[in-house]
């Protein structure tokens, strides 16, 4: 069994509205050792204003005051998911600073100043054309900010534009995956298994097992599993699957974070 959950969005997060306290008495029900709190903040996002944004020190203060109360039960985890854009660099710097972070998750949902979710990122591209701008601006990203600790779903902009747009040739796009994946090992980073494709039709985790095992081969250590559960009875959902994925690609580890250092627990 993996023991711990590190994508798990609370209230705090525009898109969720599940209460801090079901979240952790759901994991401890399921026999979950650890979970990052990881709600999502996005800064410059038109679509969205200031729906992705809240107080950073009531956020920390409130996740830090349920660590304590619920220590003896789980570990829970300060995260958060930073929307990162090239010309925020110094903005979310201030942002990751500014709190006692455990675990940052870094994320691309804004392309070209649109939400990838929007139907306006789409129009007058080809499927290819719009997937290969994602993992372009995903890369450009990579390659100048580094104040986080994992890649989060890296490539699930599959799951938006509609059925025209479903499914991902990943060989047109390889070059530029490789190279995602050889600057985050280059950069002491990590990725994440994110199981929520399973959940959005797509019967798939984030990134692909190809991508995973790419990852792997080219050393790559550092492996979260977070099921972007936005409502506690999402929490560690098909664990399963990436459990018997793990086992089967030899993966005997995967990482924990505290204070933002990376950490290595055995898979079982």
């Amino acid at each position: 069994m993996i023991k711990s959950d590190y994508h798990i969005h609370s209230s705090f997060s525009g898109d969720s509205n599940e209460s801090l306290e079901k979240i952790a008495d759901r994991a401890i029900g399921l026999g979950l050792k650890e979970i990052a709190i990881t709600d999502h903040y996005e800064i410059d996002v038109p679509e969205a204003g200031d729906s992705f944004m809240f107080d950073i020190k009531e956020y920390a203060d409130t996740i830090l005051e349920l660590k304590e109360r619920y220590r003896k039960q789980i570990d829970i985890k300060l995260g958060i998911e930073i929307g990162v854009q090239k010309h925020l660099g110094e903005t979310l710097d201030k942002l990751v600073e500014s709190a006692p972070f455990d675990f940052v998750l870094s994320s691309v949902h804004t392309v070209e100043g649109t939400d990838v979710s929007f139907p306006k990122y789409y129009g007058g591209k080809t499927k290819d054309d719009a997937h290969r701008i994602y993992f372009e601006t995903v890369l450009k990203n990579i390659d100048t900010y580094n104040n986080y600790s994992v890649c989060s779903h890296l490539d699930f902009i599959t799951r938006y534009g509609g059925a025209d747009f479903k499914g991902l040739d990943y060989k047109l796009h390889w070059d530029i995956i490789e190279e995602i994946l050889k600057k985050i090992i280059h950069k002491g980073k990590g990725i994440e298994i994110n199981t929520s494709g399973f959940r959005y039709g797509e019967n798939r985790f984030y990134p692909s097992e190809d991508i995973v095992k790419r990852y792997i081969e080219l050393g790559g250590e550092i492996l979260t599993i977070g099921s972007d559960a936005h409502k506690a009875e999402y929490i560690a959902m098909d664990f399963d699957k990436v459990l018997q994925f793990l086992q089967s690609a030899g993966v005997k580890y995967i990482s924990s974070f505290d204070k933002r250092k990376a950490s290595f627990k055995k898979l079982r």
